[in-house]
């Protein structure tokens, strides 16, 4: 009986421990829209993300955008792929959708005239220094001309 009542206190706090919590959860963002082809006439790369956080807020959160390159020709500015940025002060919601906006003359490699071809990757993180799931583009071509 001391055996039984033993191993069904065991399975109990197993069931406990395995539990998940979601009240500490992190940010979610996904891709609704993006733009696909960037020329040099003043329109911008634009993707419109929708967040989400349970009991969570945009404001002062950690956007990072990662640019993957599929060209051949090396880029000599490796670092130039990882944009951040601080998100600005906004009401607290469980979901939101906002924009993110990079320059053509930000994004653009193009060397030897090539255009780039690429895709990129967002990740956010809030002041809890939880992250996201990362959320990707498909490709993406940015045009020299």
């Amino acid at each position: 009986m001391k055996t039984r009542f033993y191993i069904l206190s065991l399975i109990l706090l197993l069931v406990l421990g395995c539990t998940k919590n979601n009240n500490g959860g992190g940010p979610s963002i996904s891709i609704k829209s993006y733009t696909s082809a960037v020329y040099n006439n003043g329109n911008d790369f634009n993707a419109v993300l929708s967040y989400s956080q349970k009991g969570g807020s945009l404001s002062g959160d950690s956007l990072v955008i990662l640019r993957r390159r599929f060209n051949q020709s090396f880029n000599p500015n490796p670092e130039n792929d990882t944009f951040s940025t601080r998100l600005p002060l906004t009401p607290s919601v469980d979901k939101a959708e906002f924009t993110a906006s990079l320059a053509w003359q930000d994004i653009a490699v193009g060397i030897n005239g090539e255009n780039d071809t690429c895709d990129f990757r967002f990740v956010l993180i809030d002041q809890n220094m939880k992250h996201s799931d990362t959320a990707a583009t498909g490709t993406v071509i940015i045009y020299q001309y």
